[in-house]
C-alpha cells in the first residue's frame, strides 16, 4: 500500500510539474543504478521543489534528508514520512537537538545497506545565490558509520547540479545535472573516513553541474552581469565558462519571452481567478523567505487548481450544459500546456 501511494504521488508530481515548468532538461553522466547503494547530493536553492526534482529525475524511489523545520505540524510530519522524507536536525532548532540525528543516520545506515538510495543537501541550507556553499560533514558522517557497520557494502556517491533559471518565477526552465559517480572508499583507510578530502571532491564536482560564482563579495555584481547578458542558467557549463573568460561570449543566450506567452499568461490568471486570487492575496504575503515562493506556488497549483477547474466544469454543466462544461475543463487542461511551450 506504501509503495502504491508513494508511486501515485511521484507520478501527480511529475504530471504537476508539467503544468508549472516551461522546461525540465535532465541530464546524466553516468548511468544511475537501481541495484546498489546510491546517496545523490546535491546544491540547495529552491526549498522542497529540489528534492522533489532530483527524485523525479532519478528514477528511484529515494528517501530525503529534510530540515527539521517543517516537521513540526503533526499533519504535514505524517504527510512527509509517507513520502519517505526524514527529519536533519541543525543548530537552529536548538542545541538539543542534534543529538536526535544520531538515530537519523543510523537508519539512513541500514537503508544504504539495503541497497536503498538517499537525497541529501550537504550545504545544510538553501539559498537562492548562485553559488556552491561549503559542504557539511552529515552525508561523510553518514557514510563513515555505513562502512563501519558494513565494510563490504559499496556505496555510490552521486553529485547533483540544480538549475533553474527564474527559480521564483511560474513557468520557468530549469535542469537536473546527475554527475560523475564517487567511490567514497577512496577516502576510507578501513577505520576512518577522511570527511575534508570527500567533501572537497564533492564540492569541485558540484561547481561543475551548477552556476559557480566563487566570490561572496562581487557575487551581486557577478549575477548582474550575467543576467545583463541573459545566459541560460540551466546549461552551467557554459555560465561557468563564461565566467571564467571575465563575462565574454557567452555560449548560450535567451530569448526575450513573446507577446504572445504574456497574453496567454494574462488569460490563466483571469481563468484560473480563485486560485490566483488566493495565491496573490492570501498565500504569497505569508511567505517569509524568497527560496519557498516556488515551492508554495506549486504546491497552490496542484491542489487548488484542479478542484477549482473540477468545480467550474461541474458548475457549468448543471446551468448550462454538459457541453459547456466539458469544454470549460478542455480549455483549463489545455491553456496551461499551451502556454508553457510557447517559445
Amino acid at each position: 500500500m506504501k509503495l502504491l501511494w508513494f508511486s501515485f504521488v511521484q507520478f501527480y508530481l511529475t504530471v504537476g510539474f508539467k503544468f508549472y515548468y516551461k522546461k525540465i532538461d535532465v541530464v546524466y553522466q553516468e548511468k544511475i543504478p537501481k541495484d546498489q547503494a546510491v546517496i545523490f547530493l546535491s546544491n540547495h536553492q529552491n526549498a522542497l521543489l529540489d528534492p522533489l526534482l532530483v527524485s523525479i529525475s532519478s528514477a528511484r524511489k529515494n528517501y530525503f534528508l529534510t530540515r527539521a523545520a517543517v516537521f513540526k505540524n503533526p499533519t504535514v510530519a505524517k504527510l512527509l514520512n509517507s513520502l519517505q522524507m526524514l527529519p536533519v536536525y541543525r543548530m537552529v532548532d536548538g542545541a538539543n537537538t542534534i543529538q536526535k540525528n544520531r538515530a537519523i543516520f543510523t537508519f539512513c545506515s541500514t537503508l544504504l545497506n539495503q541497497k536503498k538510495s538517499i537525497i541529501l543537501f550537504p550545504e545544510g541550507s538553501h539559498s537562492l545565490n548562485r553559488k556552491v556553499r561549503p559542504l557539511k560533514k552529515g552525508a561523510a558522517r553518514i557514510i563513515e558509520e555505513t562502512l563501519q557497520k558494513y565494510p563490504k557494502r559499496e556505496i555510490i556517491i552521486i553529485p547533483v547540479g540544480v538549475n533553474y533559471q527564474a527559480p521564483t518565477e511560474y513557468g520557468d526552465s530549469m535542469s537536473v545535472y546527475f554527475g560523475r559517480h564517487i567511490s567514497p572508499n577512496k577516502f576510507w583507510d578501513g577505520k576512518q573516513l577522511d570527511m575534508q578530502e570527500l567533501n572537497k571532491s564533492i564540492s569541485a564536482e558540484l561547481k561543475q553541474l551548477t552556476t559557480h560564482i566563487e566570490s561572496i563579495s562581487d557575487h551581486e555584481i557577478s549575477l548582474k552581469k550575467l543576467n545583463d547578458l541573459k545566459v541560460d542558467y540551466t546549461l552551467p557549463g557554459g555560465v561557468n565558462k563564461c565566467l571564467q573568460n571575465d563575462f565574454s561570449n557567452p555560449e548560450n543566450k535567451l530569448k526575450e519571452p513573446s507577446g504572445l506567452y504574456s497574453f496567454f499568461i494574462f488569460l490563466i490568471k483571469i481563468f484560473y481567478f480563485l486560485p490566483y486570487f488566493i495565491w496573490r492575496k492570501i498565500a504569497f504575503p505569508k511567505i517569509a523567505e524568497d527560496e519557498f515562493i516556488g515551492t508554495f506556488r506549486y504546491a497552490l497549483i496542484i491542489t487548488l487548481a484542479p478542484i477549482y477547474l473540477l468545480l467550474l466544469a461541474l458548475v457549468t454543466s448543471l446551468f448550462l450544459g454538459k457541453i459547456i462544461g466539458l469544454t470549460l475543463l478542455g480549455i483549463g487542461i489545455i491553456l496551461p500546456l499551451i502556454t508553457l511551450r510557447i517559445k
